[in-house]
């Protein structure tokens, strides 16, 4: 595989877990606890995530295949979801609500949970499961496994350090990041649903 192969693996689920985000939802969470419970919490978080995202990345094809939905029909499925949610990042403010408040230690885990289906949302799974399609063709599929191991490992230090210097309010720096993500997230669905329908097409005669 072509580097460049891996690096769109990696700009894919960056864009989708969108670590700048985690951040700013996590500290939000975390507020009050000291520094080594917030980084047992984050590490807590990302192992969890990196088990969902890389079931995703296995298994996903196998299940598409169990209930008869071909890989062409579901990377134009795949490519329609990132496309919708890249438009919704471009669109809206993504973040923490007003409503979102501190809450007591009996919540803390619900809310962790919240955060794991933020980062391995099902826009998230698509994107996985069509990484994992559209570019590996042996048995493990390894662009995708690098490129999630890859955005959490730098997932888990974005909000390391963010931890330190937390602050609840939206910044300029989230606006525009979410929206370029955004940006990326839309681009990559456009071009999973294109290369779908005409891997479709192509072998729809043989079908």
């Amino acid at each position: 595989m072509h580097i460049d192969h891996y690096l769109q693996g990696f700009l894919t689920i960056f864009s989708l877990v969108n670590p700048v985000i985690c951040a700013q939802i996590f500290n939000h969470i975390e507020s009050g606890k000291s520094f080594k419970d917030k980084l047992t919490d984050l590490t807590k978080v990302i192992l969890i995530v990196g088990i969902i995202l890389a079931g995703a990345a296995f298994f996903g094809a196998r299940l598409l295949h169990a209930f008869g939905i071909s890989l062409d029909a579901f990377q134009v499925a795949g490519g329609i979801v990132l496309t919708w949610m890249g438009f919704g990042m471009l669109s809206k403010q993504t973040g923490p609500s007003k409503k979102d408040t501190v809450t007591p230690h009996s919540e803390e885990e619900r809310d962790l949970i919240r955060l794991i289906l933020f980062a391995a949302s099902p826009g998230t799974i698509t994107g996985t499961i069509t990484l994992a399609i559209n570019q590996s063709d042996d048995a493990v599929p390894m662009i995708a496994l690098i490129s999630i191991a890859a955005v959490l490992a730098l997932t888990w230090i974005i909000i390391a350090i963010r931890t330190r210097n937390a602050s609840d309010t939206p910044s300029m720096l989230n606006q525009v990041t979410t929206r370029f993500m955004g940006l990326i997230v839309l681009s990559m669905g456009i071009q999973f649903a294109l290369v779908g329908i005409l891997d479709f097409i192509q072998n729809y005669p043989h079908q």
